[in-house]
């Protein structure tokens, strides 16, 4: 019996240990696949032991810099990015573990994400000072950027950025973020799943919805493949792990007298077929605009708060003639106050 027994469990093992081998094969010839289907869009740049996809184009100052939204890639941007290079240097970049940027270490909030941003832009040569542009989760960065960075940042857009009580005013945004007692073997147990294929293997890609009028057809498959690729859902994870970066904003501080704009989705991100749910959700909207994205306006005594109101969260699909808006009148007002 033990001598069956002990068969039977190298059996196990091996079979353990095949099915790890031939799950990494899979999953680098996914990877392979991947980089055939996306050709890079813009260029690597060592920040050191790793490097970061940024693509700039126009001249002239401040440089536009352009921070997604988690699980957006920086190829979100490029129909804003090609409006505003019409008047000034404008530059959107990949994240780490995003689009064609390589992966970051584990956990990687909002204060790691500033500092690669700091040494992408220094290695690549964009002078600053920099109109920083943050939507949704990208909001962080930028007040971090702001934070440590501070000499270098000329003013900001926010883009229905996120706000570090959304999850004690609204919650129901609570429920998007995990319980801080599971988020950290759950992470760790993803990253190992997606070495062996797993998280390919079981990744769901939703038909492809019709392209925005501001996308090409291409452009818009482009970036919702890049968004739902396997890799970007790990990077997804490492910046919300530990989800520290609200706690890091609330010391981040404010931008002085530089001008600010806050530009506010004016319709709920999500609908309910429950009148009862449709009307809390009503509701949370309105503490969203007037209560929590009002105070990132006042981050600056030039702050200012303007509601789209004919978009949800995703204002840069839906509307992004607000945005380019935006970032011409502050790029105005910069150069305005630095004759």
């Amino acid at each position: 019996m033990k001598r069956r027994a002990k068969i039977a469990l190298k059996g196990v093992a091996v079979a353990i240990l095949a099915g790890i081998v031939a799950g990494n094969i899979y999953e680098q010839i996914g990877r392979r696949q991947d980089r055939k289907r996306y050709p890079q869009v813009g260029r690597s740049v060592d920040i050191g032991a790793r490097s970061l996809n940024i693509y700039c184009s126009g001249d002239g100052a401040p440089a536009v810099v352009f921070d997604s939204g988690l699980g957006a890639p920086g190829y979100s941007w490029v129909h804003v990015q090609r409006q505003v290079a019409k008047f000034t240097q404008a530059c959107w970049y990949d994240r780490a573990g995003y689009g064609w940027s390589d992966p970051a270490p584990y956990p990687h909030a909002s204060a790691d994400i500033a500092k690669d941003l700091h040494a992408l832009l220094h290695a690549a040569g964009v002078p600053p000072p920099y109109l920083l542009v943050g939507a949704s989760f990208g909001g962080f960065n930028v007040r971090l950027y702001n934070r440590l960075f501070p000499d270098e940042v000329a003013g900001a857009v926010f883009v229905d950025a996120a706000h570090e009580d959304e999850g004690i005013r609204i919650p129901r945004h609570r429920g998007r973020y995990l319980s801080p007692y599971l988020r950290k073997p759950l992470t760790l147990l993803i990253l190992a799943a997606n070495e062996v294929g797993l998280v390919r293997l079981f990744s769901h890609h939703p038909a492809l919805d019709p392209a925005p009028e501001s996308f090409t057809p291409e452009e818009w498959s482009t970036n919702r493949g890049l968004a739902w690729r396997p890799s970007t859902t790990i990077a997804v994870m490492k910046e919300t792990a530990s989800w520290n970066s609200a706690d890091q904003v609330r010391a981040a501080g404010g931008f002085g007298d530089r001008p600010v704009i806050v530009l506010t989705a004016g319709k709920p991100m999500l609908s309910f077929g429950d009148p009862v749910r449709e009307s809390q959700n009503r509701a949370d909207q309105q503490v969203w605009i007037h209560e929590l994205q009002a105070q990132l306006a006042r981050l600056s005594t030039h702050g200012r708060q303007i509601v789209v109101e004919n978009s949800d969260h995703g204002i840069q699909f839906e509307a992004p003639e607000v945005i380019i808006e935006a970032i011409s009148g502050v790029v105005s007002e910069i150069r305005r106050t630095r004759r």
